[in-house]
């Protein structure tokens, strides 16, 4: 298919403009606010989504939720990974099977959602939950678990009060207090990534949250202005849950608003911002989870969902106000790294994607990229059936799916056979060719992710390790001091069911058949975390 006349796309490449015309622009409009555009985040639409909705029956929901999950766990064990969380992990030395490599030296850093219930309520979804980051510090031929939940505003207020006080994106309270800025409903929950001397836990719609590197204390909020030519004028723009860094240590990410617009960011590996922009991608589907860098662009890929119409009795929520379009064909936007600007735009099949591995071109300009594509977007509700104890079959998972766009504006694509999902590369093949994609499927279980897999996307070829049906598999992270695929080792956790313990897995990262070489067992069990970084010692 060809290349479509670029459309109405707004952008301001920040360094040729005056302050205070450059926040004018970044909100979007004339006599749009600062504070109207982190409004228009799109978590913080979810203080007023009720609105002419009997609140108290869905309060009721929230009860419901926690007397239903509590008595499936009784019968369905596996649900144990969406427990609630009541308190931190202290510092704990964990008992190591196997020989543990010499060579990891630092720490790996895992974030996700933990805090599910609060007095007779449950949330409704899982990505409700107040984040919790956990350490695990490699050192001295040991390794050292902690867990803190992030004292976000709303998570200090809520423990005050021991209830909840906001509504979610899908969880209605009766008496949700007003939300006056996307950080007041801000969970950090989704990533944690190393950022000069501190980790910093991410969330979908607002502020990271900064915490000390090695304590995992909660420091402050993050302003990405600070030490910049920004200022207060970034304070409070959603800055995503996957930000890209290449090899030079540079961090590029986006920031979703509910008016279409999303903002790019470049900052050095110390977080200080280096370049600002903002495109009006004319984009209703209220959520974007992640995107791809080249070495010369940044690829947004806009899934194929809409937003119900105004007034329609299901849209109760953020997460039920969207839908998906099996008629709307996803959008690709290529956008020059230097100057910010929109080069190309392609339409792609129907699909959504929640994740990217990698994206590279080649001197032609022709773009390679993979993503673990569904065909719906059943995931949202399937993960809001867990949070009430209903197990629903994995028979609905994404598939690796490696997308080419072709430098004379046609597109191919090519299905592997099998399910995928958290995709990751090396760290030194960012934006770059790759060879090896890691991600996980299940095998055995029907219900939970139980295998790891690096796939050869030349030839096709994968290398799998099956934990089998009484584990769960969280996300897998590439660990090598080398800038070698194949090398170093492949590193994650797994949630083993019948002891009610959490391991740490650790394979060589070109032998995942053979199994761990080493693992180090917790004396008890975390909640199924999203996603992580390692920072090397």
């Amino acid at each position: 298919m060809k290349v479509k006349p670029t459309p109405q796309l707004l952008f301001i490449r920040s360094r040729n403009m005056q302050r205070r015309q450059l926040l004018k622009n970044l909100v979007g409009v004339a006599g749009m606010s600062a504070s109207s555009l982190v409004l228009g985040s799109p978590f913080a639409e979810l203080a007023h989504a009720s609105a002419g909705i009997d609140a108290s029956s869905k309060t009721d929901l929230l009860v419901k939720a926690k007397q239903a999950f509590n008595s499936a766990i009784k019968t369905s064990p596996t649900l144990l990974g969406l427990q609630n969380t009541n308190g931190n992990f202290p510092p704990q030395a964990l008992t190591i099977e196997g020989k543990l490599p010499k060579d990891i030296q630092g720490v790996l850093y895992r974030n996700g959602p933990a805090k599910f219930e609060r007095g007779e309520q449950r949330y409704l979804h899982q990505f409700e939950g107040d984040g919790m980051v956990n350490s695990f510090t490699f050192a001295e031929n040991k390794i050292t678990h902690q867990g803190k939940f992030v004292q976000t505003t709303k998570f200090i207020a809520e423990q005050q009060k021991n209830q909840f006080l906001y509504s979610g994106p899908l969880s209605q309270l009766e008496n949700s207090r007003n939300v006056s800025h996307a950080d007041a409903v801000n969970t950090a929950n989704i990533n944690v990534i190393p950022v000069n001397d501190e980790v910093w836990a991410l969330w979908e719609s607002g502020s990271a949250t900064a915490l000390d590197a090695r304590t995992l204390t909660t420091k402050r909020r993050v302003n990405l202005g600070d030490n910049s030519q920004y200022g207060d004028k970034l304070k409070g723009l959603a800055f995503s849950a996957h930000p890209k860094v290449e090899p030079n240590g540079d961090i590029w990410n986006f920031g979703l608003s509910l008016s279409g617009h999303i903002a790019l960011y470049q900052l050095s590996a110390k977080g200080i911002v280096k370049n600002v922009g903002m495109i009006n991608a004319h984009y209703r589907g209220k959520m974007l989870h992640d995107f791809l860098i080249t070495h010369k662009h940044i690829l947004l890929i806009l899934p194929s969902l809409s937003t119900k119409a105004i007034g329609d009795p299901s849209a109760t929520g953020l997460f039920n106000s969207i839908q998906y379009d099996k008629n709307l064909p996803m959008q690709v936007l290529v956008i020059d790294k230097q100057s910010l600007t929109l080069k190309r735009q392609f339409e792609l099949d129907a699909g959504f994607a929640f994740h990217f591995g990698n994206a590279w071109e080649e001197n032609d300009g022709t773009i390679h990229f993979d993503a673990s594509i569904n065909t719906n977007f059943d995931v949202i509700d399937e993960l809001s059936e867990l949070m009430s104890g209903k197990l629903r079959s994995l028979d609905n998972s994404p598939n690796t799916a490696l997308f080419t766009l072709h430098a004379n504006g046609t597109t191919s694509k090519s299905i592997i056979e099998g399910d995928s999902e958290f995709p990751r590369v090396y760290d030194h093949v960012v934006g770059q060719r790759n060879k090896n994609l890691y991600s996980l499927s299940h095998t055995q279980s029907n219900y939970w992710r139980d295998t790891v897999c690096c796939l050869n996307v030349d030839n096709g070829e994968k290398d799998n390790f099956v934990y089998g049906e009484d584990f769960i598999a969280e996300e897998h992270i590439i660990v090598s001091s080398k800038a070698e695929e194949g090398s170093g080792y492949l590193v994650g956790m797994a949630l083993h069911i019948p002891s009610k313990r959490s391991c740490l897995n650790i394979f060589n990262a070109s032998q995942l058949s053979a199994g761990p070489v080493c693992r180090a067992w917790l004396p008890y069990h975390l909640p199924l975390g999203l996603h992580g970084s390692f920072k090397a010692a």
